[in-house]
C-alpha cells in the first residue's frame, strides 16, 4: 500500500531502545522512515537514532517516563513536531517481563505491570490522536503477548496486563476504524530479548523466536491492503 511518491512513513515507537522495540525501529529505518523512538535512557536513545540513520531512516530521541503523564506528553510533543504535526503509525511496545506467582506479587509489581502495558499506551494514544488523525495512513500497534491467552505457571501477572492491551486495541478499532485509523494488536510468543534473559530455564523447551520476526510481522501488517486485527509470532 505505500506509494513511493508519499513522504517518509512517520513511526512512533514506544520500548524502542532495546529488543522488539528496537528491532521495529530499524524495519521502518530500513524503509526510509523517519523513526522517533520514546525510551526511558538517554544513552541508549542516543545509540538507537546513530542505528536508525546508519540503516536509512531519520532518528530522533524522545525520552519519557511511561508511569508520568508530564512526561508523556513530552515525548510525543516531541515526536509529533519532528513529524511536522502528522504521525503515521504508532508502535506501543514498551513493556516488562516479570514471572512470579501469583502468592508472591505486591501491589507494587502489579501497579507497575498495568502502568506500563495499560497507563502508559493509553497515555500515548490520547496525546498522539490528534496528529494519527492528520494521516491517510495512520496505523496503531498495540504489543501484547500470546501468553495473555494462555499462561503458564509465575505469568498471571504478565496475562492479566497483556490481555488488556487487547481488549484495549478492540476499544480502539471500535472506536477510530471508522475513521480510517487501523489497529492491529500483535501477539508475539517468547522472544529472545535481554528482558527474557533471567526467565528462560522457567520455559520448559518453549520456543523462542526473533526480535527480528516480530518486526518483520508488523511491517507486512503495515503493507496489507486489509489490516489484520491481530497478528501472532511464536
Amino acid at each position: 500500500m505505500t506509494d513511493s511518491s508519499q513522504s517518509p512513513l512517520r513511526v512512533f515507537i514506544t520500548g524502542g531502545t532495546r529488543g522488539i522495540g528496537r528491532a521495529i525501529a530499524l524495519r521502518f529505518a530500513r524503509e526510509g522512515a523517519m523513526v522517533a523512538v520514546a525510551a526511558r535512557t538517554s544513552a541508549d536513545l542516543d545509540a538507537i537514532v546513530a542505528e536508525i540513520e546508519s540503516a536509512g531512516g531519520q532518528g530522533d530521541a524522545c525520552q519519557t517516563n511511561m508511569r508520568d503523564h508530564g512526561s508523556v506528553e513530552a515525548a510525543v510533543f516531541r515526536a509529533v513536531d519532528f513529524f511536522e504535526g502528522t504521525t503515521d503509525i504508532v508502535v506501543n511496545c514498551a513493556g516488562l517481563v516479570e514471572f512470579k506467582p501469583f502468592d508472591e506479587l505486591g501491589v507494587d509489581d502489579w501497579e507497575r505491570a498495568l502502568a506500563v502495558h495499560l497507563t502508559g499506551p493509553f497515555l500515548v494514544m490520547a496525546e498522539v490522536l490528534p496528529s494519527l488523525r492528520e494521516s491517510e495512513r495512520a496505523h496503531v500497534f498495540n504489543v501484547g503477548a500470546h501468553l495473555a491467552g494462555q499462561p503458564g505457571p509465575g505469568q498471571s501477572l504478565m496475562a492479566a496486563s497483556k490481555a488488556g492491551v487487547e481488549g484495549m486495541s478492540r476499544g480502539l478499532r471500535a472506536d477510530l476504524g471508522p475513521e480510517g485509523v487501523r489497529v492491529t494488536t500483535v501477539l508475539p510468543g517468547y522472544v529472545d530479548t535481554p528482558g527474557l534473559g533471567p526467565w528462560k530455564e522457567t520455559l520448559g523447551g518453549a520456543a523462542v523466536t526473533t526480535s527480528e520476526a516480530v518486526a518483520d510481522a508488523i511491517w507486512d501488517a503495515y503493507q496489507a491492503e486489509a489490516a489484520p486485527d491481530e497478528i501472532s509470532i511464536c
